[in-house]
């Protein structure tokens, strides 16, 4: 029974865990990223629109104007994505630093737990008390 109550203590621990991570996580680059994404992409088109209208229908603009604005748009367009990968890779990494961590920190347990077997079992063959188990 001892060690079912360990594995439902294990088992909560690891759900209010995983609740704290998603948390941050929703945190970090939730909904509010995509919201400003979509924003950006509306001003985006909306000013070539409004370029073509101006410059194309209503001749309002000339043609080298209007296209060096729209290249410029689009300058400006692929430094932002450029901006949001360089965000989302930035997250990656911090992702896998704590993973690294985490899983560093359980190998120096590990070896603990290793070395304190390893003694166990030196005391014992040196009692004569060694008694033979399949773990």
């Amino acid at each position: 029974m001892k060690g079912e109550d360990q594995l439902k203590q294990e088992l909560n621990d690891f759900k209010k865990e995983k609740d704290r991570i998603s948390n941050i996580v929703g945190q970090i680059g939730g909904s509010k990223g995509g919201s400003n994404n979509n924003l950006i992409n509306m001003a985006f088109f909306g000013i070539l629109f409004a370029l073509i209208i101006f410059g194309g229908v209503l001749k309002k603009i000339s043609l080298e104007i209007e296209i060096a604005a729209a290249i410029l748009l689009v300058v400006l367009k692929i430094a932002w994505m450029i901006h949001e990968a360089q965000k989302v890779s930035h997250f990656q990494f911090w992702i896998l630093n704590s993973l690294e961590f985490r899983i560093n920190e359980m190998n120096k347990k590990i070896r603990n737990i290793e070395k304190t077997v390893k003694k166990i079992d030196s005391n014992n063959d040196i009692n004569g008390n060694r008694e033979k188990t399949d773990i």
